[in-house]
């Protein structure tokens, strides 16, 4: 059949070029496809044997850079090849019991939980990172902000954990992910399975599936698998990019907590004073770039039929695939910011001081010792900031409130409104305290590590499978017919 020259160029050509970077996989199910029907007996013993050793000179030989005229896609491809050096009468055997279809889903489900345990062990190293380097900041002092405006002092464990704890329920997430990807369509043919008494599980097992898709339809036309593993994601590239814009921000001149070292830093080309944090912002673009090309497959399977659909193809899953490699740049480079980036301290308690961001603790020690309410409390402070934290004005303030006599003297106020002390106080669960940090921690490792090694299994269950499919498919080929 000789398609149009536009139809070719635009759509057939451009697919081919996606499905050569699917290669591997596709061998892969015509291996596992070729043993199955070995066997279940479907086809004859010396068959198969041929067919095996075809298959193995071929997937050694270089696939044609373009597209032959008259050819549709990788699959006619490579069955006109397997032809020419068995015969076409023996070659079309291998076709037996499936179509492009479940060949294609297959294919598409191998990229999709390559990638996803690609960007999971990318987050995992980011991870570590941080918890590592939270344990040796515990009492590293930092200003948080709310709304843009100075707000409480915290400490850099403390900021580190809450991005961690984010991190570590994405990657619960890919791996729920995983749970749906992971399952193998081939078997279901178009829609409706065959006739011939195959045995799905055998090829599912083969592949590192954890099982076939149970329904043969919607093997075919879901979008749940792709579309449920876009979730985690999207939520990752959303959490990196405020991530980049909250680093930003601190890192500005105006504020300044935040210091790169040079090698993190670019200079103008005109202005010798600038020194410009871009990385934040290579990790900025690239988490947006990513979260569009997850929005992009969601956006794509929108009032589509429940049917197979070329939605479901490879110029969809590649923008997928290209939004996961983009993905794992940005953790990359996160995971270098968090390494070198450091804090002044020094500017922190400034900061504090000067906009009065200790003076919670200061109204809930004057409750605590004098027994007065809280909003009294907030009130005094509040007047006590107001005017520039003079002694006098909050000595004056209290008493004419409460009728009590104000006892601390002015070193123990300076002393309670340091962000030492501010930090040392709050040891509830969750705070910054140093007790508090600890059990977070504890906390944070037990279901880190549990994630972790669901990873590590699912991966390694992966390899083993295909290992036996390469030790089990050699000996065929080695095999007497």
């Amino acid at each position: 059949m000789r398609f149009s020259r536009v139809y070719k160029e635009t759509v057939l050509d451009s697919s081919f070029e996606n499905w050569k970077k699917l290669l591997s996989h596709y061998f892969r199910i015509n291996q596992a496809h070729l043993l199955m029907l070995a066997r279940t007996e479907i086809l004859p013993k010396s068959l198969v044997v041929e067919i095996a050793r075809a298959l193995s000179e071929l997937e050694n030989e270089k696939i044609d850079e373009k597209l032959p005229d008259g050819i549709e896609d990788l699959v006619f491809l490579i069955e006109r090849k397997l032809s020419q050096k068995i015969g076409i009468e023996k070659a079309g055997f291998l076709h037996t019991a499936r179509s492009r279809n479940d060949i294609d889903a297959t294919v598409f489900r191998m990229c999709v939980r390559e990638k996803l345990i690609e960007v999971a062990e990318e987050l995992i190293g980011l991870v570590e990172k941080l918890s590592e380097k939270a344990k040796r900041n515990v009492r590293t002092v930092l200003l948080m902000y709310t709304h843009g405006q100075p707000a409480q002092p915290s400490t850099l464990a403390h900021y580190l954990l809450s991005l961690a704890f984010d991190f570590l329920e994405v990657l619960e997430g890919l791996i729920s992910a995983l749970r749906v990807v992971n399952l193998c369509p081939m078997g279901s043919a178009a829609i409706t399975t065959t006739g011939f008494k195959i045995d799905r599980k055998i090829v599912s097992d083969y592949l590192g599936f954890f099982e076939p898709v149970e329904n043969s339809y919607r093997a075919i036309v879901t979008s749940h698998w792709i579309n449920m593993a876009l979730n985690p994601l999207k939520v990752l590239a959303s959490d990196l990019s405020r991530f980049a814009q909250d680093v930003l921000h601190k890192a500005s001149c105006e504020v300044g907590i935040f210091n790169f070292p040079d090698e993190l830093v670019q200079i103008s080309s005109i202005m010798p004073q600038k020194r410009n944090p871009v990385v934040l912002e290579h990790l900025r673009i690239r988490s947006s770039v990513s979260f569009g090309s997850f929005n992009a497959v969601e956006v794509a399977f929108l009032n589509t039929p429940y049917q197979d659909v070329n939605e479901n193809g490879d110029f969809v899953l590649f923008k997928f695939s290209d939004g996961a490699e983009v993905l794992k740049q940005a953790l990359q480079l996160t995971k270098e910011i968090i390494e070198k980036m450091t804090v002044n301290e020094d500017r922190v308690r400034e900061l504090a001081f000067s906009t009065g961001s200790t003076a919670t603790e200061l109204a809930d020690h004057l409750v605590r010792e004098y027994r007065i309410s809280f909003r009294q409390a907030h009130q005094i402070v509040s007047e006590y900031v107001k005017s520039g934290m003079r002694y006098d004005s909050l000595v004056e303030n209290f008493e004419k409130l409460t009728g009590k006599r104000f006892t601390l003297s002015p070193s123990q106020v300076e002393e309670m409104l340091s962000v030492e002390n501010f930090v040392r106080v709050r040891q509830v669960m969750g705070g910054p305290g140093e007790k508090s940090i600890e059990e977070m921690l504890q906390s944070f490792e037990d279901r880190f590590q549990n994630g972790k090694h669901q990873i590590e299994k699912v991966k390694l269950f992966i390899e083993e499978s295909l290992g036996k499919l390469q030790d089990d498919f050699a000996s065929l080929i080695f095999s007497r017919s």
